[in-house]
C-alpha cells in the first residue's frame, strides 16, 4: 500500500506541474498593447496585416472584423503552420475584451514574431466604435470548442490510474 500512496503523489505532482507549463508558462513576450481606433487604422494603411481572431469559433461566427482568422487561443501552437510566413509580418490579435488576445500574443511572440500587437478591449471594443465586422466562418481555421490540454490530462490521469490498479491486482493475486 505504501508504494500505491508513493504513486500517487508522484501522478499528481507530474499532473500539477503540467498543467502548469501548460497553461501558465512564463515568457518573455514583447509585444504592443494598441487600442481598437489604433488597430483600424493600422488594417486600413495596410492590407498585409494578418488579424489573428482567438476566440471560439461559435464567437467568430457571431461576428468578427473582416479578413480576420480564427485560431482558438488553445490551438496557437498547433497551428502555428497558418501564420504567416514572414516572422516581421505585423499581426493584430484579438478577443472579445483583451484577455485571450494577451495570451495569444504571447504565443505569437513566443513562436519567433516580431511584430505582435495586441487589441486591447478586444471586438466589443470595436463594435462600440461602431466599426464593421462580418458574421460567418469562412475563415475559421480552428474550429474545437474543447480544450484539448485539459482533455489529455484527463485521459492520461484515468489511463495511469487504471495501469495501477491492474497492477495492484496482479500482485494481490500473488500474495
Amino acid at each position: 500500500m505504501n508504494l500505491k500512496k508513493v504513486m500517487i503523489k508522484t501522478s499528481f505532482l507530474f499532473l500539477t506541474l503540467l498543467f502548469v507549463t501548460n497553461f501558465l508558462q512564463v515568457t518573455s513576450s514583447s509585444f504592443e498593447d494598441i487600442t481598437p481606433e489604433e488597430a483600424k487604422r493600422r488594417i486600413d494603411l495596410d492590407p498585409t496585416i494578418f488579424i489573428l481572431d482567438v476566440r471560439s469559433s461559435i464567437e467568430f461566427r457571431d461576428g468578427h472584423i473582416s479578413g480576420a482568422i480564427n485560431i482558438n487561443v488553445y490551438y496557437i501552437n498547433s497551428y502555428a503552420y497558418l501564420l504567416p510566413d514572414e516572422n516581421e509580418t505585423g499581426i493584430i490579435v484579438y478577443c472579445d475584451n483583451g484577455i485571450r488576445s494577451k495570451k495569444g500574443a504571447e504565443k505569437v511572440v513566443n513562436l519567433g514574431y516580431t511584430n505582435v500587437s495586441n487589441m486591447l478591449e478586444g471586438y466589443f471594443g470595436w463594435l462600440e466604435l461602431g466599426y464593421p465586422y462580418v458574421t460567418g466562418t469562412e475563415t475559421s481555421l480552428i474550429t474545437p470548442t474543447t480544450n484539448i490540454g485539459l482533455v489529455s490530462i484527463i485521459c492520461i490521469s484515468v489511463i495511469v490510474l487504471i495501469i495501477w490498479n491492474v497492477k495492484l491486482s496482479i500482485k494481490s493475486k500473488r500474495v
